[in-house]
């Protein structure tokens, strides 16, 4: 069996309604037998929403990835509790009544750690990382509350250790920092003493939104983040909730961002190019090998195609170097990371300052921004 293995997918925004005819160019897409996505969202006809970033649709986009043919999702994510616990538990339900398999959260930790079998020797475990900085607002299940199979390594050797002799596992991992290039320190530690695992085959990462290197280790790879694979753009209101206006609302939209931030009146989102590619991955079950490729989203349009010469060559070339780097001395990688994290977020921060200036207008912005300093420094 041939498996076709993506980073993140959403099925809202420009996505909804509009055509899947041509949706995705690749040739490891054409060549699988079966598909595997990471389902960015949650999947709920429910009015309720929580009060946090949001990304979610009704029910009815799920005739999307039918026509996409995906036949698997991992929902161990961020964004799975975004309709509330009873909406893990919808989502869960709604894939099932259109036969899309499922894995990595669940009504409860038993059905969130269920292994998905895809053949005889080979299943899918998902995880998401939870109670860190960057990785927060995470519902973790238990034995009686829905939520996700939670990112630890005793609960993975766990997981591993129900497995049947002859199996092994993709591990499918919602964890480190958004928009960096170098995962955490710990994160390599992981992927290496989890590679170093016979019953482990290899390991895809997500949620930083960009195409991360490769760890290599005793003949394995893990692929520390994978990317947006099809991540359409979206509104966000006020101030941070995703929407669907009407046409006749969004001609009223007066700004466009390419971060994903909170705002004070609707905004179209936008992502970076640098957003927009990912690596696609094809996994021979017989042959036990991994192909990549890149693909990139059209920046106007919910379409994924093959990227060109020059951005194939761009990235196989930064992904190599970035995979060289992960092999650096822990102490000096480290320190590497913090430099990179730190100087990421401040550019971020100041990005973002900058377009809630455009929103607000100078008075307005210094109002709000005299208002957060009270509150910080009391």
């Amino acid at each position: 069996m041939k498996i076709f293995f993506t980073g993140d997918l959403f099925l809202g925004g420009d996505l909804l309604g509009a055509s899947c005819k041509d949706t995705i160019s690749s040739k490891l897409y054409d060549l699988a037998d079966f598909r595997v996505v990471n389902l960015e969202q949650a999947v709920s006809d429910s009015d309720y929403i929580e009060d946090k970033c949001t990304l979610y649709t009704s029910s009815q986009a799920l005739q999307q990835l039918k026509k996409m043919k995906v036949d698997a999702v991992n929902l161990a994510h961020n964004h799975i509790q975004d309709k509330g616990l009873d909406g893990i538990v919808e989502t869960v339900e709604q894939l099932n009544k259109v036969q899309i398999k499922n894995f990595g959260a669940g009504e409860n930790i038993n059905e969130a750690s269920q292994p998905l079998e895809l053949t005889e020797n080979l299943v899918l475990l998902g995880y998401c990382e939870f109670g860190k900085p960057y990785l927060n607002q995470i519902e973790v299940a238990d034995n009686n509350k829905a939520g996700v199979n939670p990112l630890r390594y005793e609960k993975i050797l766990a997981d591993l250790d129900n497995l049947r002799p002859n199996q092994q596992a993709v591990l499918y991992f919602h964890w480190g920092m958004e928009h960096v290039w170098l995962p955490p320190t710990n994160d390599i530690k992981l992927a290496r003493k989890l590679l170093a695992d016979e019953r482990v085959a290899t390991i895809i990462g997500m949620h930083c939104h960009r195409t991360q290197g490769v760890v290599s280790y005793k003949g394995k790879k893990a692929y520390m983040g994978l990317g947006n694979f099809l991540f359409p753009n979206f509104y966000i209101a006020p101030p941070t909730q995703i929407a669907y206006p009407s046409e006749q609302e969004k001609q009223q939209v007066k700004f466009t961002t390419r971060q994903y931030h909170s705002v004070y009146e609707p905004t179209y989102k936008k992502w970076r190019l640098v957003n927009r590619v990912s690596r696609v991955l094809l996994f021979d079950n017989t042959t036990q090998k991994l192909k990549s490729e890149f693909v990139v989203q059209i920046d106007n349009l919910p379409k994924v195609e093959a990227v060109g010469v020059v951005l194939n060559g761009t990235y196989t070339l930064w992904t190599a170097l970035l995979s060289a780097v992960y092999k650096l001395p822990s102490p000096v990688y480290n320190l590497l990371f913090k430099l990179h994290a730190k100087q990421t977020y401040f550019i971020w921060r100041m990005q973002i300052r900058l377009f809630h200036l455009r929103q607000l207008g100078i008075v307005n912005f210094l109002k709000k921004l005299k208002v957060k300093i009270r509150r910080k420094f009391g």
